[in-house]
């Protein structure tokens, strides 16, 4: 829940006249704020410094201190009681700070201001703010060590959060080697997260050339844990490290029991039954998802390198069929796992009667599921969609969205769970419209931005005036994100009547739903529309699968493609369902996005970030900030 604050505005002139400083009253201002507070403070690098006692006392010390001292040193000092009292105090931090004339400061108090300032948004979520602060010249070209490698961090951890993870291991790259061998225990998953998901060649070039030992031992385990390898190879070498690197930091994220895993590595299955209805009212979803693990198993084959068997195949149809006789079945013909069932009820039947000793690889997912041993659960629900978008939104710095949506059982579904991924961080939900198909959609953006209202005013102020005053509508202020799940034909209505009503700089995201899944020119309604996509739908993504799926199956250009990439991934993921789940923070890139395992047993798909220009879908880049304002920024493009 936000808190509001009630500002007076103070006549200038009156306070000239009665000789009362400014400096003292915003001193005056900041201490009634400080008050009682307290907190531990943080150093530069991330460590928490000892509580002093009376800490209140101290920092209200120092600013009564600066409050009678003049510039520069006033600054020095409340930039102090940031470093060390409210370093993880975004509301006392920004106050002081706002108090700061940064153009006035020395070099050497720009940089310690700006790292203030972008530790502040780091802790509010405003990345874009962490390179509006830390991309200047005092602060890159700062000869204090420990300033640098703050900013380095700060700037990997931004990185990190827009899936920039090569960027982000260069920030890391760029420590000193007193910055790494000090580097703060809270940051580790943030390095280990960019290790796991730059490209290969990058984490070997780091493992042969960095010179600071620590550093190529973070990079040798990365390399252990890309994909690639089987799950045997993969612990052999995980034990060779952990006999070499016995008092590494990384060794938080080996597996705890490493010595059972190599027990079950040795354990592929021989045999697979698929389990999918290929008759009946889900037959065409059925088919493709099989078709999809059947040119899967075809191009493994075509490319297999490693000599290691192919499991044997079998298919069952589980339409009007009871299927947990049939994985009993499946089981006693020999097969040692199971792909399917893809129907939500079949799947939750099968999980409650799964027969011993076989691992299941479910084709749904089931809400506020329990985890069961060897039972997983892989899905392309659009909700899964919608909880991204609310996550993008936040991490683009976003706090106060409107909402368009379908009134629709599909509209409820994939708004309810935007709102409850939205709201944890006490993000508002401002205005929200549902609409019904055919709508007048210029009307609907102008009720939602309350611009109708701004023109019924007017028409007020004319009436009782009796004249005509000069006029320009307005939409509503307190928005700065519309969301506005919707099929094609609807957004390509919508994303103009937005722009109508003066909401064209307001950042508009979706869901893939508004995709059509090739280029139409009539997208171009859709320019800066932003959505998440699965990699099988990328047009500049080029898959050996695909291709040999497109060339068969001509289906798969439609509503149905996604459904041969996941059964694709499906019988692509199944040898290392085990990494997934016990090596921390693994990952495979499949075709319905980049896939890691949950402590559910669920699996989750990251996917890739996209935005329209002239129609066609091209990378989201990272908004470069102009301002302080979040909605001030511009891309590339722009």
């Amino acid at each position: 829940m936000g808190i509001k604050k009630t500002v007076q505005v103070v006549d200038s002139e009156f306070m000239s006249q009665n000789f009362i400083p400014r400096s003292l009253i915003s001193t005056l201002l900041i201490l009634s704020v400080l008050s009682g507070c307290s907190s531990q403070p943080i150093g530069p690098s991330g460590q928490k410094l000892p509580v002093v006692e009376s800490q209140s006392e101290s920092a209200e010390d120092l600013l009564f201190q600066a409050g009678r001292s003049l510039f520069p040193e006033s600054a020095r000092l409340k930039i102090q009681v940031i470093e060390n009292f409210f370093s993880q105090s975004p509301v006392r931090a920004r106050d002081i700070l706002d108090s700061i004339d940064f153009e006035r400061l020395p070099d050497s108090l720009q940089a310690r201001y700006a790292l203030a300032q972008a530790q502040q948004a780091y802790l509010s979520n405003q990345n874009g703010q962490i390179f509006f602060w830390l991309d200047r010249g005092p602060v890159i070209e700062s000869s204090n060590t420990a300033i640098t490698d703050r900013a380095h961090i700060l700037k990997a951890i931004a990185y990190n959060r827009f899936s920039e993870f090569t960027a982000a291991l260069d920030e890391w790259f760029s420590l000193t080697g007193t910055g790494i061998v000090e580097l703060s225990p809270d940051f580790h998953d943030e390095l280990w997260k960019s290790l796991l998901n730059a490209q290969e060649n990058r984490i070997t070039l780091l493992s042969q050339n960095h010179s600071v030992p620590i550093m190529k031992g973070w990079a040798e385990l990365a390399q252990l844990y890309h994909p690639g390898r089987s799950l045997e190879q993969q612990l052999n070498k995980l034990n060779n490290w952990k006999l070499q690197w016995k008092d590494h930091p990384a060794t938080q994220f080996l597996p705890e029991n490493l010595s059972q895993l190599q027990a079950k590595a040795a354990q592929q299955p021989k045999k697979i039954a698929v389990l999918l209805p290929t008759s009946g009212p889900l037959s065409r979803a059925g088919r493709a998802i099989r078709d999809g693990i059947i040119a899967a198993y075809y191009q493994k084959l075509k490319n297999q390198e490693q000599q290691v068997s192919l499991p044997e195949l079998v298919f069952m149809d589980t339409h009007e069929q009871d299927v947990s006789l049939l994985a009993v079945m499946a089981s006693a013909q020999g097969a040692e796992m199971i792909i399917g069932p893809l129907d939500k009820a079949n799947v939750a039947l099968l999980k409650n009667s799964a027969p011993v000793d076989t691992t299941i690889l479910a084709l749904n997912t089931l809400e506020a599921s329990i985890p069961e041993e060897d039972f997983f659960e892989f899905g392309l629900a659009t909700e899964d969609e919608s909880v991204a978008v609310a996550e993008r939104g936040k991490l683009d710095g976003h706090s106060r969205v409107a909402i368009l949506s379908p009134l629709s059982r599909w509209g409820d579904k994939i708004v309810d769970s935007f709102k409850d991924s939205w709201i944890q961080d006490g993000n508002e939900v401002v205005s929200e419209i549902r609409y019904k198909p055919n709508s007048q959609y210029s009307q609907l953006a102008g009720d939602l931005l309350l611009v109708n209202q701004s023109q019924q005013r007017a028409k007020k102020l004319n009436r009782l005036l009796g004249e005509k005053l000069g006029f320009e509508a307005r939409r509503r202020q307190d928005v700065d994100m519309i969301f506005i799940p919707s099929y094609p034909e609807e957004a390509r209505q919508l994303k103009p009547a937005l722009a109508y009503q003066f909401a064209g700089k307001l950042p508009v995201y979706s869901t893939s739903s508004a995709y059509s899944g090739s280029y139409d020119r009539k997208n171009q309604d859709l320019d800066k529309l932003r959505i998440p996509v699965m990699p099988w739908d990328l047009p500049y993504e080029q898959s050996e699968i695909k291709a040999d799926v497109l060339s068969i199956w001509s289906s798969a250009t439609g509503d149905y493609g996604s459904l041969y990439a996941l059964g694709a991934d499906a019988f692509n993921i199944y040898p290392y369902l085990l990494q997934l789940t016990f090596l921390p923070g693994s990952q495979i890139n499949g075709l319905t996005g980049q896939i890691s395992i949950d402590s559910n047993q669920q699996v989750r798909r990251s996917l890739p970030w996209q935005t329209f220009k002239n129609g066609r879908l091209k990378p989201l880049p990272i908004p470069k900030q102009l301002s302080k304002n979040v909605l001030d920024t511009e891309t590339e493009d722009e």
